[in-house]
């Protein structure tokens, strides 16, 4: 029987990059993204074989019509939790819809859709669950609050699933780039996301993050950092986070840096900032 991997966020950014390289080992694809109409391009360049399936993480409806999907596929063997959102802005200037998207999107979607899969693959003794986190996930970023939120939530629910599937058969895994040049990352970067996106001389490519996955699924670590050295500096940083504000304004300043090279490198131009709160 021919493999399934299910792959949310299926339409673009880091998806995109991993799915042709699962389909070379073998794998059948069902892509699933909120954009319908980029979602069926997708999987039209993915050729036959692939299935597509939209729908809104960010609702209940939406998470309940992935999770009959993994639950009705026999043949699924790896569930990539890819989709995620990022809405720049200070906790103040964020309405309250904004913060519920992306606990909606970034941490309960993955862990509903985590659970259907442990259900689907202890039973058969194999099986992945991967998800996409963010060095974010041990930093706090500000004017990415809830983002962070939601990467921290993620992680904490990665390690505990993890624990809990321990000598089943079933591999959790979690990859934690830095900043990665996709459409989230350029819209951070246009719309003041913050600038500790850029403190790393490069951003990565989503081919290399699309790597990094391949090898996390082969691989037996819970966690992989990309790159390595933002892990120790994440660790480092959650250990004691008293640090982050003594160093914050040498750090700003680098990412500043970082940032303006990005908009000039790729030929964007930021929008003006307003932190103002929402009236």
């Amino acid at each position: 029987m021919t493999k399934v991997a299910l792959i949310t966020g299926g339409a673009g950014g880091i998806a995109a990059r991993l799915a042709p390289r699962l389909q070379a080992r073998g794998y059948r694809l069902l892509l699933v993204d909120v954009d319908a109409a980029r979602l069926a391009a997708a999987a039209d360049v993915s050729g036959p074989g692939t299935a597509h399936l939209a729908a809104d993480l960010s609702t209940a409806a939406g998470r309940a019509c992935v999770v009959e999907a993994i639950a009705a596929e026999p043949a699924l063997d790896l569930l990539v939790n890819a989709a995620g959102i990022v809405e720049p802005g200070s906790v103040a200037a964020l309405d309250g819809d904004a913060l519920e998207r992306h606990i909606a999107i970034n941490l309960l979607a993955p862990m509903r859709l985590s659970q259907a899969a442990a259900r689907a693959f202890v039973p058969r003794g194999r099986g992945c669950i991967l998800s996409l986190v963010s060095v974010a996930g041990l930093v706090a970023l500000p004017g990415s609050a809830a983002y962070s939120a939601s990467k921290f939530g993620l992680r904490g629910f990665q390690i505990a699933l993890s624990e809990e599937l321990a000598g089943s058969g079933v591999r959790v895994r979690g990859v934690f780039p830095g900043a990665v040049d996709t459409p989230m990352l350029r819209h951070e970067a246009t719309h003041g996301g913050s600038v500790l996106n850029f403190l790393n001389r490069d951003v990565l490519s989503a081919d290399a993050v699309a790597e990094v996955c391949l090898r996390a699924i082969d691989g037996t670590r819970l966690e992989t950092f990309l790159p390595a050295g933002d892990g120790w500096s994440a660790r480092l940083l959650s250990a004691w986070p008293g640090l982050l504000p003594r160093l914050m304004p040498l750090l700003r300043r680098q990412g500043e840096a970082g940032l303006q090279r990005f908009l000039q490198s790729r030929g964007l131009t930021a929008a003006p900032r307003d932190d103002s709160p929402p009236t």
